[in-house]
């Protein structure tokens, strides 16, 4: 970013006036700057933390498609017993 204009300020009113509107608009080209690279690393973290979901996701369908998850075949048998009666 470029230096803003502090000490220096001329007596003049309109080259004062031009050196705070020049003054605000470099503070606002740094804003932007910052936000958009928080944004484009919040954008990569959560870019790669769907990944990892989705990942997750697939290898959960893969095990229960194949009837190696404890957990879903668990659910689903005591689903079966309490609907037969067999467990309340």
């Amino acid at each position: 970013m470029d230096a803003l204009v502090t000490h220096d300020m001329s007596n003049d009113f309109d080259t004062a006036k031009s050196q705070i509107i020049d003054n605000f608009v470099k503070i606002q080209q740094g804003v932007s700057s910052i936000d958009d690279e928080i944004n484009s690393k919040s954008d990569s973290t959560a870019s790669n933390q769907l990944a990892d979901m989705e990942q997750r996701m697939n290898n959960r369908i893969d095990r229960i498609t194949r009837g190696t998850d404890d957990k879903t075949t668990r659910l689903v048998v005591m689903a079966i017993l309490q609907e037969q009666g067999v467990i309340k």
